[in-house]
């Protein structure tokens, strides 16, 4: 899928410049996982290429349990854990989170959550 296949699917406030600005860092600094945390605390990964902005996973990540494809628990230093689920299809977000909803923050994912992510995958 592309970036705007998925700014399309999401009408949320915020996503696209998100977006622009997230693939942008991601590109100089070679990565390929991008970060977006939601107004409600919960956060999307998006597994990238970059350099073409295609999207080839993504990946919620929260404190709460859904009834959504879970992959993985994971722990931070200060002991929070949270749930990621695999997000097989744009439509899951909008029927868990609904439309209005503000993208707070990007960042570009590294250090051990990159590692947790990339195993994951790799399973």
């Amino acid at each position: 899928m592309n970036i705007d296949t998925l700014i399309k699917s999401l009408p949320w406030y915020g996503l696209r410049e998100a977006l622009e600005y997230g693939i942008s860092e991601a590109e100089t600094l070679g990565k390929d996982l991008l970060g977006l945390t939601l107004d409600n605390g919960d956060g999307l990964i998006l597994y990238i290429n970059p350099y073409n902005a295609n999207i080839y996973q993504i990946f919620m990540m929260s404190k709460a349990k859904y009834n959504l494809r879970l992959i993985g628990n994971f722990t931070r230093f200060d002991g929070n854990t949270f749930f990621i689920y695999e997000i097989d299809n744009p439509s899951e977000l909008i029927n868990t989170f609904g439309a209005n909803v503000r993208v707070e923050y990007v960042e570009v994912i590294k250090d051990v959550l990159e590692d947790f992510l990339h195993q994951a995958m790799d399973r």
